[in-house]
């Protein structure tokens, strides 16, 4: 019996191991899941409603602010308001809500508390926080990618 026969069994189960494990990683290095489509990541949609201040002051306070703890993108829009007043009437107020999907974890939660104590300090009106969590997906959301405080869990 040849050397090559000997070790023909065990060369064929280490060569087929290093393909398997050379493929999982390159499938745990992809944003697609094993069908083609971006992978989902349980992640939290949460929406500050502020009240409009002038266009000015709202980029700076994003610039200042929003950016630098949410750095990963989000969105913000302009709408009208309606809420009982101190008058125990309804009252228009415009708005403005700014959507953040991010991960559920301590350092957003302190980072959405913050962004609230500071518009509320410098421009005397409160900010609503509603989030509901969601399953979201971004072909560009790759593992290296995701590997910050506003993507990680």
């Amino acid at each position: 019996m040849t050397v090559w026969k000997l070790l023909r069994g065990p060369v064929v189960i280490a060569l087929v191991a290093s393909l398997a494990g050379a493929a999982l990683l390159l499938e745990s290095r992809s944003p697609l899941a094993g069908d083609g489509h971006p992978r989902e990541h349980a992640m939290l949609r949460t929406e500050l409603y502020f009240g409009a201040i002038e266009p000015a002051l709202w980029e700076r306070f994003l610039a200042e602010e929003v950016t630098p703890r949410f750095p990963d993108g989000l969105s913000w829009y302009d709408v009208n308001g309606q809420w009982r007043g101190p008058s125990g009437k309804p009252e228009k107020l415009p708005s403005r809500i700014l959507l953040l999907i991010h991960a559920d974890n301590a350092a957003n939660r302190e980072a959405l508390a913050e962004i609230g104590a500071v518009f509320l300090a410098r421009h005397g009106m409160a900010v609503l926080k509603v989030s509901s969590p969601v399953t979201a997906s971004d072909p560009d959301w790759t593992d290296d990618r995701v590997k910050n405080r506003q993507l990680a869990p």
